[in-house]
């Protein structure tokens, strides 16, 4: 045969003041002030002996932080230390300078540089080219198939998330309709109980009335009760 828990209790089952935790949230409405700041001590106690707390990291060496920072890190850190301003970008590699209109305008050396500097950049907006083409013709699929993934791991972990909400719910549930069952359960026998105990009453108050009468009739009649009890 198996049993169930009806209510959850604390580690240990008892508290400071040896107080069996029974409590049933969904049947029992009737308590006090009193029960009211002792869940609130019993949870406070509990809560306690929980992990982290305010210095969950005391347990751990000190970080350095150091351990991060690269020279350039460092450096840049130092410059704003100083509250220097950042440079600005060199954008000399960009500029196509020509010789023309200056006087190394007759410098063959210097139309030279200037032409391998146009050949390079050339290269180089070709290369952007190209890799621009290749974005405009793979890039919206590879973009689209990134957002199917991405969309398919979304609805993966909302169903895995809507189960676990499905599960808690059905736990709360199961749980009032134990209570509930159980409630039910304590209040026939209560009913029983208050009945058994009413009828006890009455009949020790019948009895007592009982004993009273019998008294008066054997006083009226003049016979010693003591001698008939000891025959």
């Amino acid at each position: 045969m198996t049993t169930q828990n009806l209510a959850l209790t604390a580690p240990g089952g008892f508290s400071d003041d040896q107080v069996l935790v029974d409590a049933l949230p969904y049947l029992d409405t009737e308590y006090t002030e009193a029960d009211r700041q002792m869940a609130r001590r019993l949870i406070e106690q509990e809560c306690k002996v929980f992990k982290p707390t305010k210095n969950y990291l005391k347990h751990l060496p000190v970080p350095d932080y150091e351990a991060f920072l690269t020279p350039a890190l460092i450096q840049e850190n130092a410059r704003i230390a100083k509250k220097q301003e950042m440079p600005q970008l060199d954008m000399s590699r960009c500029e196509l300078p020509s010789p023309a209109g200056t006087q190394r305008s007759s410098d063959k050396n210097a139309w030279k540089k200037s032409t391998r500097n146009a050949y390079a950049q050339n290269e180089h907006l070709l290369l952007r080219q190209i890799n621009l083409e290749l974005l405009e013709e793979f890039g919206p699929e590879v973009s689209r198939r990134w957002t199917e993934e991405l969309q398919t791991q979304l609805t993966v972990l909302e169903t895995k998330l809507r189960e676990v909400k499905e599960q808690l719910m059905e736990v709360h549930a199961n749980r009032k309709v134990t209570q509930l069952n159980a409630g039910k359960a304590l209040k026939n026998l209560e009913n029983s109980w208050v009945e058994m105990v009413t009828k006890n009453y009455r009949m020790e108050m019948n009895n007592q009335q009982m004993a009273e009468f019998i008294e008066t009739q054997a006083k009226q009649l003049g016979v010693d009760l003591t001698k008939l009890n000891n025959q």
